[in-house]
Order: C-alpha cells, then sequence, then structure tokens
C-alpha cells in the first residue's frame, strides 16, 4: 500500500465513522423528542387530571375541618354541662324529721306528807345485821 492510499482508506474509514455517528446522533435526537413529547403529553395529562380533582380534594377537606370543629364544640359543650351539672349539683333536701306522738303534758302530783303538829317521828331502825 502506498501512502496516499492508506492515507485515503483511513479517510474513507473516518468518514463511514463520522456518517455512523451522525446517524445515531440523529436517530437519538429523534427518539429523545418523541419521548419528551410523550413526557409532555402525559404531564399535561396529569396537570389536567390534578387540576380537575383538586377542587373536590379541597372542599372535601374542608368540608370535614368544619365538621370536625362543629363536632369537637359540641362534645366539649355536652361534656361541660354534664360535668357542672354533677360538680354542682346540691344534695336532695333532707325529708323533714317525723312527727313525734303529741302526749299531753302532764305534771306528776305531788303529795306532801306532814306529819301532825308535836308529834315526832323517829327514822325507821336499820335492819338487823346479817351475818
Amino acid at each position: 500500500m502506498n501512502a496516499n492510499s492508506d492515507r485515503e482508506y483511513i479517510d474513507n474509514k473516518l468518514g463511514d465513522v463520522r456518517t455512523a455517528v451522525d446517524d445515531l446522533r440523529v436517530t437519538m435526537n429523534e427518539r429523545f423528542d418523541a419521548l419528551r413529547q410523550t413526557m409532555d403529553a402525559r404531564f399535561t395529562a396529569t396537570d389536567t387530571k390534578i387540576d380537575s380533582i383538586a377542587p373536590k380534594i379541597i372542599s372535601d377537606f374542608i368540608k370535614w375541618g368544619v365538621g370536625l370543629f362543629v363536632t369537637t364544640i359540641a362534645l366539649n359543650v355536652a361534656l361541660v354541662s354534664v360535668v357542672l351539672h354533677v360538680a354542682l349539683r346540691e344534695p336532695p333536701p333532707s325529708p323533714p324529721p317525723a312527727a313525734a306522738p303529741v302526749q299531753p303534758i302532764s305534771t306528776p302530783s305531788v303529795i306532801i306528807q306532814l306529819t301532825p303538829q308535836g308529834a315526832t317521828v323517829l327514822p325507821a331502825a336499820p335492819s338487823a345485821a346479817k351475818p
């Protein structure tokens, strides 16, 4: 082989490699463009879906939040009223005392024994002591 033919051979091979790399680059760019378009379409569809669902999610969240708030307030009011009712309850009034049977007031009769004047009464003698 001579130098010119070697150089042409190498140039041809290098040109073939460049052409192959350029074709590969173009093919990859086409694939990336197709993938990018597919992903953009999917992102657009997902964004549309999220945009259509977002108001429902927000309204459900608000509905549950308000419901939970109202329920909590109602339970707190009920609990406080029960606790206050139990804590501040007055004991039941005691029944009036049973009426005692009415007895007539009677004064004992007083017996006064007087000795006749001038007579002396000796106290009774003690009985004999028993052994």
